[in-house]
């Protein structure tokens, strides 16, 4: 059993006194030992004891010692660990964080402006192409342009629209959610304008980040139908070019999208002449309603 009381604070015990005359008495009649010799005896007794139970009060001491201090290590150590926890969770919210903070790039000092500047499409369009979706061609033109320009000065600026963009809410002008009320379908346009804006739609393209063969296969696209001798061979060669474009532009997303892409720069020679038929019954079918009385 473990000591309660520190023995070290105990005083020997006055053997030679009164208090312990009868009992000097008794153990000098039964050991016929002098009162001397009893008392040393008896104090002899008590040292020994005394010293062992002392011994016994170190070690309880330091065994108890020995545990608060482990106790003193794991409670340390724990904090270390917490900390070192919470310094990384912060440290990874910090660096994520960072991650979403919008980033400025730098610019070369001894650079200027250039000496033209590049029409700017509605962020309508933009929006569409960075999301790898079909927009009509006419936002490319110079009138969808001015547009655009037009439509961004009109806009109040807290005319803003809630989206999610990488698990996060972010607020962006209205107008990159709203098709523009003038825009008009790839087939309508004039040629003229279609090749303007087949040209500044291939460097949108690139600026959104298209992949290489895409961008590539629709650069041959509007080549060989720029091209197309039938524009040369027909009074309707145009619009049945531009019906093609329109149409096939249209289900090459809507495939991709699917997964059943195909390669839209290989022109469908049947398809142009099937086009071309229809595009003829129509116009023969309008000159028969004005002959007709």
């Amino acid at each position: 059993m473990a000591l309660v009381a520190d023995p070290t604070l105990e005083v020997i015990p006055d053997f030679a006194g009164n208090a312990y005359a009868g009992i000097r008495a008794d153990l000098q009649a039964a050991t016929n030992q002098t009162e001397e010799e009893v008392v040393t005896r008896l104090s002899d007794t008590w040292n020994a004891d005394h010293n062992a139970r002392v011994a016994e009060w170190n070690q309880d001491q330091e065994a108890e010692a020995r545990v608060l201090a482990e106790a003193e290590r794991a409670r340390i150590t724990q904090e270390d660990a917490e900390r070192a926890q919470h310094e990384a969770e912060a440290e990874k919210e910090r660096l994520e964080a960072e991650k979403k903070k919008p980033k400025m790039n730098g610019f070369d000092e001894a650079s200027s402006v250039g000496d033209y500047l590049t029409p700017r499409p509605a962020q309508y369009a933009i929006q569409k192409l960075t999301n790898f979706e079909y927009v009509e061609l006419w936002y490319f033109s110079p009138e969808g342009c001015r547009d655009a320009l037009k439509s961004s000065r009109s806009i109040a600026e807290n005319d803003l629209s809630i989206t999610r963009t990488d698990d996060q809410l972010t607020l962006r002008p209205t107008s990159a959610f709203k098709a523009s009320k003038a825009a008009i379908a790839d087939h309508e346009l004039s040629f003229s304008i279609f090749l303007r804006a087949k040209n500044l739609f291939l460097v949108q393209i690139s600026k959104a980040k298209w992949p290489r063969p895409h961008i590539d296969a629709l650069s041959l696209f509007f080549w060989h139908l720029e091209n197309h001798s039938i524009r040369n061979n027909s009074d309707i060669g145009d619009m049945v070019i531009l019906t093609y474009a329109s149409r096939v532009r249209q289900d090459w997303h809507d495939r991709l999208k699917r997964d059943e892409g195909f390669n839209i720069g290989n022109v469908n020679e049947n398809l142009i002449r099937t086009i071309n038929e229809e595009l003829w019954d129509k116009v023969r079918s309008r000159t028969l309603n004005v002959v007709r009385p």
